[in-house]
């Protein structure tokens, strides 16, 4: 197998910046499991789960997911795998921050959850891309590279967006510290005076000297 040098550094890209988590883990009796992470604001958020074992009707297993403002993406308090569709949810991140999927295990058993989350270039689905644009398979991976190569591009001016506000706030600290110091001396080479000037008031007062 060969690889076209050209193409090479953005599949190591595609492969180093995967977005999204896969997760089987298992939620005790009567407890709640939840899972953060942080998503940009505008990325495509694509969130799939299940109740392993249960493959239709109620599991009474409930889940709620929130942005980091708190709102309601999903409540639903007893998974129902009858219903289409009720282990996926599709959306754009509204503000930057963590987003956080929970799960309520109501059972007197160990219940088991599939968790897939996906966002950015990952949630996106280039089957369909391809077929309304008439792509041919390289041109959609060529088309998934692109738009990859796009989203690192606007973290990393994230990035040092966040690195300069960063910096001007440690530079306004390191001022304030300063100037706090320098009225801090001041204060107390006035106080030292002062206290000179009373005991020499004091002692005169005295006769002492």
């Amino acid at each position: 197998m060969t690889w076209n040098t050209g193409l090479l550094p953005l599949f190591l890209l595609f492969c180093v910046f995967d977005a999204g988590v896969s997760l089987l883990f298992d939620v005790p009796s009567h407890t709640q499991k939840c899972l953060t992470d942080q998503i940009s604001k505008g990325s495509l958020v694509a969130i799939d789960y299940a109740v392993v074992g249960v493959t239709k009707g109620q599991t009474n297993v409930g889940v709620h997911i929130t942005d980091p403002t708190y709102k309601d993406l999903r409540r639903d308090d007893n998974i129902d795998h009858s219903v289409e569709n009720t282990g996926s949810l599709v959306f754009h991140a509204e503000v930057e921050g963590d987003y956080q999927v929970c799960f309520h295990n109501l059972n007197d058993y160990t219940a088991r959850i599939m968790l897939d989350l996906r966002y950015g270039v990952e949630a996106r689905d280039y089957s369909e891309v391809a077929k309304r644009e008439h792509l041919m398979p390289v041109e959609k991976e060529l088309r998934k590279l692109e738009d990859l190569v796009d989203e690192i591009h606007k973290d990393m001016l994230y990035m040092r967006e966040r690195e300069s506000l960063m910096r001007e706030t440690n530079e306004s600290t390191n001022s304030r510290v300063l100037w706090f110091s320098f009225f801090s001396i001041l204060m107390l080479v006035g106080i030292g005076s002062w206290q000179m000037m009373y005991m020499k008031k004091f002692f005169k007062s005295k006769k002492l000297i």
